[in-house]
């Protein structure tokens, strides 16, 4: 885990005095993210980067892999082979269409949050007031008899499948379980409809999950910034 500098827990502590001093609700959602992103990048960035495979479209013929990848459906490989060139591995396989891979080391942001539900999960189990706040936050995603975030940038995808096979693709992301690990998981898409354009101030439901996503996003953070002694 790592340590967080002076002038770093300087700039947390302002992003999270802007967030205070702030009646905008997309204001103060965004600038207590900040806070909470540079917390956590600063403990657990060792923790992001990892190897990564990314498919060289420019070299693979992807479509015609898909058109025969059917579901439940296996290729077989007629020729693999890995090259390792400059700490990025080549992985260029034949079925006999061609798909070629590169893997390399890189930073993932959403590790950082994955690390910091895992190291800090047991401290809100029985928190009783954490609970009541999430409650408000799963009250303003209902959907008929579930509760969820969409991933807005996936919106196209919803069409006849139900709620848990939405949620196993990463469609939706669902806010009915307490536990750190759901709040992160929400926390951070609700931050990437607004970052992305997903979530318009003035629209009366996503201002109503805005509204009701700060006293969770802050009741984390504070928690956080505590246990970092952070003023």
């Amino acid at each position: 885990m790592g340590i967080l500098r002076s002038n770093q827990e300087r700039i947390i502590s302002a992003w999270h005095l802007q967030a205070n001093n702030t009646d905008d609700q997309y204001m103060k959602f965004i600038s207590n993210w900040i806070a909470f992103n540079a917390i956590c990048y600063n403990l657990f960035s060792r923790d992001a980067v990892v190897e990564r495979a990314d498919i060289d479209r420019s070299k693979s013929k992807l479509p015609l892999v898909k058109e025969r990848l059917i579901t439940g459906f296996k290729l077989v490989a007629e020729k693999a082979e890995i090259e390792n060139v400059d700490e990025k591995w080549n992985l260029d396989i034949n079925f006999p269409e061609r798909l070629f891979l590169s893997i390399k080391r890189k930073y993932t942001e959403d590790l950082i949050f994955d690390a910091y539900a895992k190291n800090y999960s047991k401290q809100f189990e029985n928190d009783s007031e954490l609970k009541d706040k999430f409650d408000v936050l799963k009250s303003s995603l209902t959907k008929g008899d579930r509760h969820y975030v969409i991933n807005m940038s996936r919106y196209g995808e919803m069409k006849n499948s139900t709620v848990d096979i939405l949620a196993a693709r990463g469609i939706i992301i669902l806010c009915e379980i307490f536990n750190l690990k759901t709040i992160k998981n929400v926390l951070y898409q609700i931050r990437c409809n607004i970052f992305h354009g997903g979530k318009i101030p003035g629209d009366s439901k996503d201002d109503n999950i805005v509204q009701a996503a700060n006293p969770v996003l802050d009741h984390i953070l504070v928690v956080l910034m505590e246990t970092r002694w952070i003023k």
